[in-house]
């Protein structure tokens, strides 16, 4: 498959740790991260001062060290009160085949046609995690709690039929695990960095994987 952007996308549920599993992708050497000091200046470094970072040491915005950002697209910016969707991406920091991550909770079908890039996907589903945690988020312009933006009835319906729009259109293409406990597993991310041509850099792999088990979110 020849992709027309350098980016793996990964597809996640909300409250399934999609920044963990972004941190792990993000130690691969020709993977670029969001480097800005708020974030972690590694991916093995916890978030200090972002919305939510109260909530989780994981999470992570899209920022660089020199300010310039990836901007909310699809779901995430309809959530959030942005009014383009669908802005255009800049991939001016991938030098030499390196590639950007981006965590997305949209539907995977809507993913693929905008993003045009690799797709992780994760079919991981925990309603009790959520409420403990994606309940309590603020987002975007508004930082309005999820909890205010939907009731608890439309938040399990959302989960049950993303996971099963994930079902129906993820292909042979992709790179689908049931949890982050896979890509814990030193083999099976490195079936995953093969798939997606990406640079297995086994230090800082450790790394990450060591701040994701001291850290309990």
């Amino acid at each position: 498959m020849t992709d027309s952007n350098p980016i793996i996308v990964i597809n996640v549920l909300m409250a399934s740790k999609g920044h963990q599993i972004g941190r792990l992708v993000a130690s691969c050497s020709n993977v670029v991260w969001y480097d800005a000091p708020t974030n972690g200046e590694h991916p093995w470094l916890p978030s200090k001062g972002i919305l939510n970072d109260e909530l989780g040491h994981f999470h992570f915005d899209r920022r660089f060290k020199d300010d310039t950002t990836i901007p909310p697209v699809l779901d995430y910016a309809r959530r959030s009160g942005y009014p383009n969707e669908r802005p255009e991406l800049k991939f001016d920091k991938c030098k030499n085949g390196d590639k950007l991550i981006y965590v997305t909770h949209s539907k995977l079908d809507e993913a693929k046609d905008y993003f045009k890039g690799e797709h992780l996907v994760v079919l991981d589903k925990n309603e009790e995690r959520f409420f403990k945690t994606s309940w309590n988020y603020r987002v975007g312009l508004s930082k309005k709690l999820i909890s205010e933006l939907y009731t608890r009835e439309e938040c399990v319906q959302a989960l049950n039929d993303t996971k099963n729009n994930y079902t129906k259109h993820m292909d042979e293409n992709d790179f689908v695990i049931k949890s982050v406990d896979d890509l814990l597993d030193e083999d099976t991310f490195k079936l995953f960095c093969n798939k997606f041509n990406l640079v297995f850099n086994k230090k800082d792999y450790d790394k990450v994987k060591d701040f994701l088990k001291k850290k309990v979110n």
